[in-house]
């Protein structure tokens, strides 16, 4: 099989995260989404991370009114809401409609679970709200120790892995199963003593 070329910024200097595994929506210039249009469905599951995520689980619930069933899952973290969205998935029937509001970092997670839990593209959306401090966190798994590590940082920063102490560039690649983006370590393509980027202070 032929080697599939790495897409790279072309001349007008397009970012590789234009082609890259990251959601549209998780993306760092992604453009607002219409937060309050809600897909049909048989029921719906609102899920809130934070308090932004609340506000507009709330919107959605005016917007669908007291026809169709509703579960709200509202938590301050993802965890948490990992944990009750699981539960309110496995009592749903056909025709169910989920939409997460959460920080980036949350949303990615959570989007994994709603894919393992084996609901498709069109069953679930996404909205990314602004996070409190110190919800600004995602998963990065590294490749070398296969450790998951929850970090302040964005993609190409440079992060210490927990698990093997490696500088890890923070790749753009989001898994689906998991929704933690690659990371691998930094200099492991340069010839020593070239110069590398700095770990991150985030």
């Amino acid at each position: 099989m032929a080697d599939v070329p790495t897409p790279v910024a072309d001349a007008a200097g397009e970012s590789p995260i234009t082609f890259s595994s990251i959601p549209f929506w998780a993306r760092p210039d992604a453009l607002s989404a219409a937060a309050d249009r809600v897909p049909t469905g048989a029921s719906h599951v609102l899920v809130g991370v934070g308090e932004s995520g609340a506000a507009q689980v709330n919107r959605w619930a005016e917007v669908i009114g007291h026809d169709v069933a509703v579960t709200r899952v509202v938590h301050v973290d993802a965890d948490g809401a990992a944990s009750g969205m699981r539960a309110a998935i496995s009592r749903s029937v056909v025709g169910v409609r989920v939409l997460v509001a959460a920080p980036a970092g949350s949303a990615l997670r959570l989007r994994a679970l709603a894919v393992t839990a084996g609901l498709e593209d069109d069953e679930f959306d996404m909205v990314v709200v602004d996070a409190e401090p110190g919800g600004r966190t995602i998963d990065v798994f590294c490749s070398h120790c296969r450790t998951t590590n929850h970090v302040d940082a964005v993609v190409d920063d440079v992060i210490s892995c927990r698990g093997c102490a490696r500088s890890l560039l923070v790749y753009h690649h989001v898994s689906r199963r998991t929704g933690a983006y690659l990371g691998f370590m930094v200099d492991a393509e340069l010839p020593r003593g070239d110069d590398i980027p700095q770990e991150s202070t985030r």
